[in-house]
Parts: C-alpha cells; structure tokens; sequence
C-alpha cells in the first residue's frame, strides 16, 4: 500500500479514538475530503482493515503495529498488482481536524487521508 502510494498508488485513512487505542479501520479518500459517493474504482479510496489495506495498486499485509500518543507505525508487505513484493514502513497521525496524516517513513510518500462516511 505505502510503498504502491509512493509508485504513483492513490491511498486515503482517517481514524478515531476509542478509549487508549487508536481506530484507523475504514474507507479513506487520499487529498481530498470524502463526501461518501466515491466508487470502488477511485484511484484515490483506501480501506484498511485490521490486518489489510487495500488500495488501487494492490494489497498490503500488516506485519507489525505500533502506537504513540496520536500516531500508528506500521511494517507493511506489499503486493502489486504487477507482481511486484515491497516491504515498508509507514506511519499515521491523528490531527486536530481528525484527518490523518500519512508518510511513508522513508520519506517517499505523504498525504491527508479522510475518513468515508458510512
């Protein structure tokens, strides 16, 4: 996902606290706030889900999780729909605003993600 946002893949995430744990599972729109009628086919929608993240370019598994305050880092394993296999680190960070910020920690790849509503 991270490493398919940085070669030219679309993602988008949001999150919400609950209790010490930050929720990041859901439907995300990259860039752009996310009025809830995107399609499956927009470059632009990630889903992320307790052990996945789907995105246009393909899927990553969640190897490993961490949390901090208001940020999640996460080691991922990515499969394009290439064929190609990538690992990365990314991170997400809840802002005020309750968008997230996305990087890619090598430095490759940020972005707002949006949380979709539904």
């Amino acid at each position: 996902m991270l490493l398919a946002l940085g070669a030219g893949c679309a993602l988008t995430l949001n999150a919400a606290q609950a209790g010490d744990a930050l929720l990041i599972d859901g439907t995300y729109l990259r860039n752009q706030v996310c009025s809830g009628d995107t399609n499956d086919t927009d470059a632009r929608l990630v889903k992320i889900t307790a052990k996945e993240i789907y995105h246009a370019g393909g899927v990553c598994t969640i190897d490993d999780r961490r949390e901090d305050g208001k940020t999640v880092t996460m080691r991922v394993s990515c499969k394009f729909k290439s064929g190609a296999i990538l690992s990365s680190s990314i991170s997400f960070t809840l802002r005020d605003d309750k968008t997230l910020d996305m990087e890619q920690l090598d430095g490759s790849f940020k972005a707002v993600l949006s949380r979709c509503p539904g």
